[in-house]
């Protein structure tokens, strides 16, 4: 694939998903009281400072790691551009935007502002769904090319 192609690519699904996240963000803090909803489903604004699911709370230097993290998701796509199926850059660009996302709520915010309440599961938002997609779509389209490819096969 040109590089061209790939950059237009990374760049139209992260900034899909940096605007409708931040656009969401935007209208529930303005428009929707502390919570609504029911046991099963609310939307309740709550601040997460630390990693996924609160992991590394209150630590400074997470924004750091996020970024380290972004570094390296960015670093793979340059290297690896000749080899990437559009689906599979599609994947990473959604993990990428999510991120990059939630970059900008913890310089903006002070920590990512999650809102999506379903039970059992910790607060989040729209770029935490992207972020989740994205990486289980890159695990099914590993196993997928594996087994095509028979890369674990004993007799090769």
């Amino acid at each position: 694939m040109s590089k061209n192609k790939i950059l237009k690519i990374t760049i139209i699904v992260c900034l899909i998903i940096i605007v409708v996240d931040q656009l969401s963000k935007i209208l529930i803090t303005r428009y929707v009281p502390e919570r609504i909803g029911n046991d099963y489903f609310a939307i309740e604004t709550t601040t997460n400072t630390g990693m996924a699911f609160g992991f590394n709370s209150g630590n400074a230097k997470n924004i750091l790691l996020s970024c380290f993290v972004i570094f390296i998701i960015i670093t793979f796509i340059k290297n690896q551009r000749e080899q990437l199926e559009p689906k599979v850059l599609v994947a990473i660009s959604m993990a990428l935007g999510g991120g990059l996302s939630n970059i900008i709520d913890r310089i903006f915010r002070g920590g990512v502002l999650d809102f999506i309440k379903i039970p059992i599961i910790p607060n989040f938002n729209i770029a935490d769904m992207s972020i989740c997609i994205g990486w289980v779509l890159i695990v099914v389209f590993l196993i997928i090319y594996t087994k095509k490819e028979g890369v674990f096969d004993a007799q090769k």
